[in-house]
């Protein structure tokens, strides 16, 4: 029926072209030569009642390592792009059955207009022809139904972000908030009255300790925490059992031998006379102008004079000039096509003459180059053995989380899983939510602790910097409300903080009034303070110099040019500045840009919406995975 609509209208072509690279159509994509699909119908994991295949994931698998230009097994590995694969299809499948759920329905006539009505379908405004279509379809071994459902599940999930975002809403008074924050801009003469010297010349009782304490008891609340269980399996300590042999090296050489080739470089310096991008343009020299004065550089070192010390001279390219014009080594591909002709024509120590680029008249001298080779294996071989290692040890990583994941599905404890890989099970101390310091430097652990029920094991690994974890829940301690002594040193803190603070402010309030009559210099000396200044025009949220970019000093930007601000808060005590030069906020520009920039944000939010609706959505549909089945499928 799709391809009858489409004749009629005769406004499509190269159908798989486009939605082939689109996210979604990686599921329907087949493995070609490369995929083990020798259980290509085995659920590898289920998304409520839908199964994910396991030619689903090799096919999926396959596209993500292609458009990553083919990189080899072992660096997919090493990237977790098998975990990404799956994340990615267990959310498609998510959002298929919530739009299933809310009862959203594409039908055929739909499917039909929107392959027919698409720019991307057409060249030069004519159709190649339902029989071309089929037959390029068939080439990548897609049925007609097959890419029919794909689209339809395309314009379902469309139609849910509609359904879920369309009500998102971006205030004028927000895009202005934007627009000021990425325009403002101000350059300002600094002085900080710091804190910590102050901290020395105050205390607290024990009387000032408590009041402050029964006052703001709320303040020290100690939050939930958790005591926790859990299986590391650590991915150096499998190292030791991932041996390498010798044959392994050479048969991994042998058939990889094209990684190792290295390409052709030069490595060179040059000269830029930069030439004016538009004639209208005030910057870079008139044509005859540049060539004139790249010509007189290349003069310079054709008598003798050393051509480092020309592109200093002359050079306008300020990325090299300092170093004499030094570009470093590079390969084809890697500079403008008139400038790599150039180069890659002279020999060592030769110079070119003026070559013309867009940028500008280049003088280029070669001062090594490097043939394209392909080393041995004695010169690989360390390398070669690295890269084994890492793949044999990820390859049991994954085969032992796999195990795990598998015992605990089957209701074994977490004890009993460690036990069978001769691990044992560790406990932590109790651990907040969002510590400073989560356990095993994995804020996702902590986080994964705080989802679970209490003696439930997560039956689903969570990625440590260390490999794979575990974990269950041994004791929820509830949020309460502390004793002094607990916090007491706390308090303490806080109150010779606060007293310090107040002196600083003090300080800061005196030095401004002097430097309304003497000057912030004079004054800051005068106080035995020291001036700082922005080096440059300085943005909204970006770093007051020295002082940092803490939410107290964006007052500064609403300054008038020349005025004295009042103390301001700063992470490290408080500031009093002027705006020597400011970028102030443009009502013109800014109406011109307001509808743009309402849709960029609009769009932004409508993102972050979406993403936390879909979390709602995890938890309405359970997620499993089959180990076993994932496991026959990797070989």
């Amino acid at each position: 029926m799709a391809l009858a609509f489409m004749r009629r209208h005769r406004k499509w072509l190269f159908v798989f072209l486009w939605l082939v690279i689109a996210a979604f159509v990686i599921l329907y994509i087949p493995a070609f030569q490369e995929a083990d699909a020798s259980a290509p119908g085995a659920v590898v994991a289920e998304v409520g009642d839908q199964g994910i295949t396991a030619g689903e994931f090799q096919r999926a698998y396959l596209r993500q390592r292609q458009m990553y230009g083919q990189i080899d097994d072992a660096t997919a590995q090493s990237m977790g792009l098998r975990d990404q694969v799956l994340a990615m299809l267990v959310e498609q499948k998510l959002l298929l059955l919530e739009a299933r759920r809310l009862g959203l329905q594409v039908d055929d006539e739909a499917v039909a207009r929107a392959i027919a009505t698409s720019p991307t379908f057409q060249d030069q405004g004519r159709f190649l022809g339902a029989q071309e279509v089929r037959r390029r379809l068939e080439l990548q071994g897609m049925s007609e139904e097959e890419f029919t459902d794909l689209v339809r599940g395309q314009l379902l999930v469309q139609r849910l972000q509609a359904l879920v975002t369309d009500g998102v809403q971006v205030s004028d008074a927000e895009a202005e908030r934007e627009y000021r924050r990425r325009n403002e801009q101000i350059k300002a003469e600094y002085v900080l009255v710091s804190t910590a010297p102050f901290a020395g010349q105050v205390s607290a009782t024990d009387q000032e300790i408590a009041a402050r304490f029964q006052a703001r008891r709320e303040d020290y609340r100690v939050p939930e925490k958790r005591v926790v269980s859990y299986l590391l399996l650590d991915a150096p300590a499998l190292q030791s059992r991932a041996a390498v042999s010798d044959g392994e090296i050479q048969a991994y050489f042998e058939g990889n031998k094209e990684q190792f080739r290295e390409e052709e470089q030069v490595c060179a310096r040059h000269v830029l006379v930069k030439t004016r991008p538009t004639p209208e343009s005030t910057e870079g020299h008139a044509e005859e102008e540049a060539r004139a004065l790249a010509q007189g550089a290349l003069d310079q070192v054709k008598a003798g004079k050393d051509f480092a010390e020309v592109a200093r001279a002359v050079s306008e390219d300020e990325g090299s000039k300092a170093s004499g014009g030094d570009l470093g080594c590079f390969g084809r591909g890697r500079m403008v096509p008139e400038f790599e002709n150039a180069a890659f024509s002279l020999e060592a120590g030769q110079t070119s003459e003026a070559v013309k680029s867009g940028y500008g008249y280049h003088v280029i001298q070669v001062v090594s180059r490097r043939e394209e080779t392909v080393p041995g294996l004695l010169q690989v071989k360390d390398r070669i053995r690295q890269t084994l290692v890492a793949q044999k040890t990820r390859t049991l990583l994954e085969e032992a989380a796999q195990s795990v994941a598998a015992a605990l599905s089957r209701g074994r404890s977490l004890e009993q899983a460690a036990k069978e890989q001769g691990l044992a099970v560790q406990k932590s101390a109790p651990v907040a939510r969002g510590e400073a310091r989560p356990l095993l430097d994995s804020p996702a652990l902590v986080a994964r602790a705080f989802t679970l029920e209490k003696g439930k094991p997560s039956a689903e690994p969570v990625t440590v910097p260390r490999g794979y974890a575990f974990v269950v829940v041994d004791d929820v301690q509830a949020s309460r409300l502390p004793e002094l002594k607990e916090v007491q040193d706390r308090v303490k803190s806080d109150l010779v903080e606060e007293k310090a603070r107040a002196l600083a402010r003090q300080r800061a309030a005196e030095l401004r009034a002097r430097a309304e009559s003497e000057g912030l210099a004079k004054a800051a000396a005068a106080l035995g303070l020291t001036r700082g200044e922005t080096p440059a025009l300085v943005g909204r949220g970006q770093p007051l110099g020295d002082m940092g970019a803490s939410a107290g000093l964006e007052a500064a930007w609403d300054l008038a040019p020349s005025a004295l601000s009042e103390p301001l808060a700063a992470s490290a005590g408080w500031a009093v500045l002027r705006v020597t030069e400011k970028k102030a906020f443009d009502p013109a520009a800014f109406a011109a840009e307001k509808a743009a920039l309402l849709e960029t944000l609009r769009s932004q939010r409508k993102q972050q919406f979406f993403r936390s609706y879909l979390s709602s959505v995890r938890e309405r549909f359970p997620v499993q995975r089959h180990p076993e089945a994932f496991r026959r499928m990797l070989g």
